[in-house]
């Protein structure tokens, strides 16, 4: 589509295109039902029309706090074909975090999804000095304060809105230019006060455009897409509006929890996810073919042997055997495609982004026939910079760069990205802008290399960077990538900095520690207790042992903490993405680490 320079230019056009075909499905009354393009255009100008009614000004700042829905981007692009700037907020965020976004924005108006969240605005209404409404897209009963509207009655006030006001939003829309802002996104960062990434038209273009020509014969308007991860994120958010440009249909997840049985439901035809999303996968087969038969086991292992031989011929240039291509055929007979069935069975490769992969979980799905494409990118980037490709995947790297996209390393290894998807600056913040924008190149804060073949290689962000008391240089992601490829591992963080040797703390993966429990005849054990228990710290010792046998002394973990839950979002320790807040469990945790170190 290469006459649109606005993502409202790819809708609309896309509305007219495809009329009757279906935008989008999402799950009701127990079934998925389609939402045609016809009907999201019709929403999407009755409510921009009512946003603008109740004083919508272009170029002003909107907040969005919802979690994934059709309205979501009902909402998204109603505030944009105003001419209008969308504030993502996640749905996670605690009403203090809320807060400092709306303020920070400088919103006036704030659109949310349900009522917990607008009672988390309640809660906080006394610091939210220029928010005038709150608009939620399921209904509210009768409510004394006049500032909060359904979603409906917005909407109802569009249905309504005299010509002027249609042709001033016309006006408004026919206005807009690629380097107009089109987003501020709220990065949730690992520590600190977010910061405001925005983003303009052309960079949503640009990456789409650079995607589309990386991947075109494998992109068209019959793709199928699952969307779960939180929209308020730039990986999610993007690939949402992928959809849109191709023309294909987006799915939406009930949840984070029902995932799989959705994947399996609508079969999308690529998986977008973060690492954890793959490592949970790989997980659940690796505990259950341990719990299988004898039999069952060798056979696994077999087929995933040939898959892998398969695998590293192709990826070697080296012709497929005829021999070879038979077993090939069994194997994916009797088990690959079982385990690509629990994926919904049509997806020919798999996209990991927003944090370092761990090797052994690319390779097994590699092996298994499903690669999975590693990229790299961040919220200052409009989402990718680099991607793998499907037809030269490079297990270990984040691929090469997309069309138009310039990597260089500086001297002290962090990562330079140029093109046309860097983010325009920091909102009210010029001293972060200027030091993360320098003559057109984002400093990206992280560390990396570029191997003999043009791929780029993450080794860690700059600040996670270990230095030992020994003067030894460790770059901890890739450590904790290497210990979590254990079944019985969640999470893990490796302290040392400073320090004289390593230590950890380590979350267990449930579900592997309890059927691990029962083999052991502790199946009655309560996981609170089996989290104590001598048996499972013997057994984690075990799994230390061996995999600190293939390393350097120096990298070896010389002490470890196992921590009674696991990290999630709503404790604070990991980010909405998954991705774990370094400084804020260290701080949490730091009587157990300096334990580690007395002891």
């Amino acid at each position: 589509m290469q006459a649109a320079s606005t993502i409202v230019e790819v809708f609309n056009h896309q509305v007219k295109r495809y009329g009757s075909r279906a935008a989008l499905r999402v799950k009701r009354a127990g079934r998925y039902t389609d939402i045609s393009w016809h009907e999201c255009g019709e929403r999407v100008r009755q409510l921009s029309l009512g946003l603008i009614r109740l004083g919508l000004k272009r170029g002003e700042n909107v907040c969005l706090l919802s979690r994934n829905r059709p309205e979501f981007m009902f909402a998204d692009l109603a505030i944009l074909s105003a001419g209008a700037v969308t504030v993502p907020i996640y749905a996670t965020s605690v009403a203090d975090d809320v807060a400092y976004i709306v303020n920070h924005s400088e919103a006036r108006l704030l659109i949310v999804d349900q009522r917990d969240q607008l009672d988390k605005i309640k809660s906080v209404e006394d610091r939210l000095f220029g928010l005038e409404k709150v608009i939620v897209f399921d209904s509210v009963a009768a409510q004394s304060d006049a500032r909060w509207l359904s979603f409906d009655d917005v909407c109802r006030l569009g249905e309504e809105a005299d010509s002027a006001t249609v042709q001033q939003r016309a006006q408004w829309q026919a206005a807009i230019t690629p380097d107009d802002l089109a987003t501020i996104i709220y990065t949730s960062g690992t520590t600190g006060q977010p910061k405001g990434v925005m983003l303009t038209h052309g960079n949503i273009m640009f990456v789409l455009r650079a995607v589309e020509e990386a991947f075109r014969e494998y992109l068209s308007d019959q793709n199928v897409y699952l969307c779960y991860l939180p929209l308020a994120h730039a990986l999610e958010r993007m690939g949402l509006f992928a959809q849109l440009y191709m023309g294909s249909t987006t799915c939406f997840a009930e949840s984070l929890e029902t995932v799989g049985e959705n994947l399996v439901e609508v079969a999308p035809s690529t998986l977008v996810g973060v690492p954890r999303f793959y490592e949970k996968i790989h997980a659940r087969v690796m505990s259950a073919v341990e719990q299988s038969s004898p039999v069952a086991k060798k056979i696994f292992h077999w087929a995933l042997g040939v898959g892998r031989a398969r695998r590293l011929a192709q990826e070697s240039g080296r012709r497929v055997s005829p021999w070879l291509a038979l077993q090939h055929a069994l194997a994916e007979r009797l088990v690959l495609s079982k385990i690509k069935a629990r994926l919904g069975g049509r997806a020919r490769y798999g996209i990991s982004g927003a944090a370092p992969l761990a090797r052994d979980v690319a390779e097994f799905f590699g092996d298994i026939g499903l690669p999975l494409l590693e990229g790299y990118g961040a919220t200052e980037t409009c989402g990718p910079a680099t991607m793998n490709r499907p037809q030269s995947p490079r297990i270990g790297t984040v691929g090469v760069p997309l069309p138009g996209v310039q990597i260089k390393i500086a001297n002290d290894g962090e990562i330079l990205i140029k093109g046309g998807g860097v983010f325009k600056g920091y909102f009210k913040d010029p001293d972060e802008t200027a030091r993360a924008l320098r003559d057109g190149w984002y400093y990206s804060g992280d560390v990396g290399m570029i191997d003999e073949q043009g791929y780029l290689v993450i080794t860690d962000r700059k600040k996670n960077l270990i230095i030992t008391a020994g003067g030894k240089n460790i770059a901890p992601a890739k450590l904790e990538n290497f210990f979590k490829a254990s079944e019985y591992i969640s999470e893990i963080i490796i302290i040392g900095d400073r320090r004289p040797y390593l230590t950890a703390l380590i979350t267990l993966n449930p579900p592997a520690i309890q059927q691990w429990a029962a083999s052991q005849g502790l199946d009655d054990t309560p996981y609170s207790e089996l989290v104590r228990h001598p048996q499972v710290r013997a057994l984690l010792e075990r799994v230390v042992a061996q995999r600190n046998a293939q390393l350097a002394s120096f990298e070896q973990i010389k002490k470890f903490a196992i921590l009674q839950n696991e990290f999630t979002i709503e404790d604070g320790l990991l980010t909405p993405t998954m991705k774990i807040k370094r400084k804020v469990a260290m701080e949490r945790y730091a009587d157990v680490i300096e334990a580690m170190y007395r002891g």
